[in-house]
């Protein structure tokens, strides 16, 4: 599932247990994004938060990592704590990522049963964004 918003550009990938994306991750990226974005203004630019959490949207406890900077929120479902990070990141741009410098899938000891992100939007160059203004009730 794809969608954008005002902010950021968000990709949840099918979990493997609901057979749909996981509305935990949805709910769990979603208050990510606008952590980080309340942050902006009290954080340097290379500012990330990681941990671990339990995503409850079935009757299956889920194990999940996630990683959130301001260029990058992701989140990986059903992963131990234990999992390499730079494998769980290789899965990912893999999955997420149309360029040319991802590389291939490799065997993973343990892979993620779901997958979301969020990258942010940036702005086109030469376009100021428009000022919100005041609408009198």
């Amino acid at each position: 599932m794809n969608w954008t918003d005002t902010t950021h550009r968000y990709s949840l990938s099918n979990c493997q247990h609901l057979g749909q994306p996981c509305p935990a991750a949805e709910r769990m990226l979603s208050r990510l994004t606008a952590a980080l974005g309340q942050a902006r203004a009290v954080t340097t630019d290379n500012f990330e938060i990681a941990g671990n959490c339990e995503l409850t949207a079935c009757d299956r406890p889920c194990q999940a990592r996630f990683a959130a900077s301001h260029d990058r929120i992701r989140i990986y479902c059903g992963i131990s704590p234990e999992a390499d990070q730079s494998s769980l990141d290789h899965f990912a741009d893999a999955l997420f990522c149309q360029a040319a410098h991802s590389r291939p899938i490799t065997r993973l000891p343990e892979y993620p049963c779901g997958l979301a992100q969020a990258l942010p939007l940036t702005p086109k160059p030469g376009i100021a964004p428009t000022p919100l203004q005041s609408v009198p009730a």
